[in-house]
């Protein structure tokens, strides 16, 4: 599934309506998201779960800069199978 907005507490309502259908997929594609704070973080941990309750894991493609810091904060790095977009110039430094 292709993210197409910012993973921010602003975004968190329209994302919420569809976790029927996004807490169901398990390939989230990041690759378009600019920005992604502490609400989105935990936004993804709650799809992580669901996943996880159904024996599924969730793969992040290309997750924003801004994610490995948060992740690594809040020691959630390892609910996540991580993949870079080849085609992507990504880069996880600060």
């Amino acid at each position: 599934m292709k993210l197409e907005r910012a993973l921010t507490r602003d975004e968190l309502p329209a994302y919420w309506a569809e976790r029927g259908t996004l807490f169901t997929t398990e390939l989230a594609d990041l690759s378009h998201v600019e920005q992604l704070d502490s609400v989105g973080l935990a936004f993804l941990v709650q799809w992580s779960q669901a996943l996880a309750a159904m024996g599924k894991g969730l793969t992040l493609l290309s997750p924003p800069a801004s994610f490995y810091p948060l992740a690594d904060l809040y020691g959630v790095g390892s609910l996540f199978e991580l993949t870079d977009n080849p085609s992507g110039s990504k880069n996880g430094s600060e």
